[in-house]
C-alpha cells in the first residue's frame, strides 16, 4: 500500500511570499490558480492563491493562505507585462484580482482560449486538458471544498496545488502546436482581450444596460432605470451580497416605469418584498424620481435595426459560424451576437465610410471572417446551402 507524504503546508508569511516572488520573476513566468467563495457573495472572497513555477515537467508549487497574509505581491505579479501568467479557463480569477486588488493582467495566457483556437471545444475542462496534453488523470475529488473553512486537509491541498502542477506543460505543448499553425498571435491576442474585459467593473452608472428590456422604456424611464440600478450596485458592493438580493430587475424595471413618492404605491409593485421596502423603499422612490428627471442622453440609445435586417444576424452568423468549422476554432471568439448586431446596424443606419470599431472588422478576426461579412452586405456574395461541405454551407463570388 502506497502512502501518500504530507502535503505542503500553507505559505502563511510575508517573508515567504517575498521569497516566491522573486523565485517567479526569475523564471519569467508562473501558473497561477486562485480558490474563493461565491455564495451569498457580490465580490467572491479569495480563499487560496496556488502557484506554480519553474521546469514544466517537476515546478515548484505552493499554496498561499491569503486569510492569514497578503497576496498583493501574486496580484502585482498578474500586472506585470514582463510576467508570462498561465490560467486556466481566467474569467473568474481575473476579474477577483480586478475587484480585489485593482490589477489588470498583462502577460495572461488562458489555457483554455488556447485549446479553443486548436479545435478542441468551446469551454475544454482543465482535467480533460491535462490528459490530452500532459497524459496525467487529475483526481478531482476536492472540486467542491469549502475553502474558506481551515484547517484544510493534506487531500485538498494537493487537489488543489494539482491546479497549477501540470498547467506549465500543458501549456508548453498547446503555445508549440498554436506556433505551428501560425496561431499563437491569435490567441495571445484573444487572451489580452479577456484580461481587459474584466479588468474593470462596469461603473455603477452604466448597470442599468445589463436589465434585460432597459432599451423598451421612455426616456424618463431609462433615466429612473440607471439611477435605480447605480443605487443597487453601490449598495451590493457595500454589503457584499447579490444584486438580486436587494432588487430584482423585474421589479426594478416596474418601478422605474412608474417611479412613485407614495410609500403605498410602491409597495404594491410586484416583488417587493415587505422587508425591502421597510429598509430601502424611500432610497428606491428618491433615485427613480431623481433618475427620470435626469434621462440618459438622446443619442445613448442603441439604434434599432430596421425590418430589413432583421433576418441577417442568423445569415451572418451561419458564415461565422462556417468560417470558424473550417478552421477549428470556437466561434465565440470570433464574433458574438452583439457584435453582427452592431455591423448591422452601421451598414444600414450608420456612416458607411467610417467602419465600426468592432473586433471582427481588425486583425485576424477581419481576414478570418470580417471580410467574408463585409463582402455579403456589399452583395459580392451570396450563402448557398451546401450539404456536401464541412460547414453545411458554401460562400460564393
Amino acid at each position: 500500500m502506497t502512502t501518500l507524504e504530507p502535503a505542503p503546508a500553507l505559505i502563511t508569511t510575508a517573508t515567504d511570499v517575498a521569497g516566491i516572488v522573486r523565485a517567479i520573476r526569475e523564471a519569467g513566468g508562473f501558473a497561477l490558480d486562485l480558490e474563493f467563495m461565491t455564495e451569498g457573495r457580490y465580490i467572491a472572497e479569495l480563499s487560496l492563491v496556488q502557484v506554480g513555477w519553474g521546469d514544466p515537467d517537476g515546478p515548484n508549487v505552493r499554496a498561499i493562505d491569503p486569510l492569514q497574509v497578503d497576496a498583493s505581491p501574486i496580484a502585482d505579479l498578474v500586472a506585470d507585462p514582463d510576467v508570462e501568467v498561465v490560467i486556466h479557463s481566467a474569467q473568474a480569477d481575473l476579474a477577483l484580482m480586478g475587484a480585489v486588488f485593482g490589477v489588470r493582467g498583462r502577460g495572461v495566457v488562458d489555457t483554455q482560449i488556447a485549446a479553443a483556437f486548436l479545435g478542441m471545444g468551446d469551454q475544454i475542462g482543465y482535467a480533460a486538458l491535462v490528459e490530452r496534453m500532459a497524459g496525467v488523470q487529475i483526481d478531482k475529488g476536492s472540486q467542491f471544498t469549502e475553502w474558506s473553512r481551515r484547517p484544510l486537509t493534506d487531500d485538498q491541498i494537493r487537489y488543489a496545488l494539482d491546479d497549477v502542477r501540470y498547467l506549465g506543460a500543458a501549456w508548453e505543448e498547446l503555445r508549440d502546436e498554436l506556433a505551428g499553425r501560425d496561431r499563437l498571435d491569435w490567441a495571445l491576442d484573444e487572451c489580452d482581450r479577456l484580461a481587459e474585459t474584466w479588468a474593470e467593473r462596469i461603473p455603477p452608472e452604466e448597470m442599468y444596460r445589463r436589465v434585460r428590456g432597459w432599451n423598451s422604456l421612455r426616456r424618463r424611464g431609462q433615466g429612473a432605470l440607471r439611477a435605480l440600478a447605480a443605487w443597487r450596485e453601490e449598495e451590493a458592493l457595500r454589503v457584499n451580497r447579490p444584486p438580486s438580493w436587494i432588487l430584482n430587475d423585474r421589479t426594478m424595471l416596474e418601478i422605474a416605469r412608474h417611479p412613485t413618492s407614495d410609500v403605498r404605491e410602491l409597495r404594491s409593485v410586484r416583488g417587493l418584498g415587505e422587508g425591502t421596502a421597510a429598509r430601502y423603499g424611500q432610497a428606491i422612490m428618491d433615485a427613480a424620481l431623481a433618475g427620470a428627471e435626469d434621462p440618459p442622453p438622446q443619442d445613448d440609445t442603441p439604434p434599432r435595426v430596421p425590418n430589413l435586417g432583421q433576418s441577417w444576424p442568423a445569415i451572418l452568423s451561419g458564415i461565422v459560424q462556417a468560417r470558424c468549422r473550417e478552421a477549428s476554432i470556437a466561434p465565440r471568439f470570433v464574433a458574438t451576437r452583439s457584435n453582427i448586431d452592431d455591423l448591422i446596424a452601421w451598414w444600414l443606419v450608420g456612416d458607411r465610410s467610417v467602419e465600426p470599431d468592432i473586433p471582427l472588422l481588425h486583425g485576424w478576426r477581419r481576414d478570418l471572417v470580417g471580410g467574408d461579412l463585409l463582402e455579403w452586405l456589399q452583395g459580392k456574395t451570396s450563402v448557398v446551402v451546401d450539404p456536401d461541405s464541412e460547414a453545411g454551407l458554401t460562400i460564393q463570388r
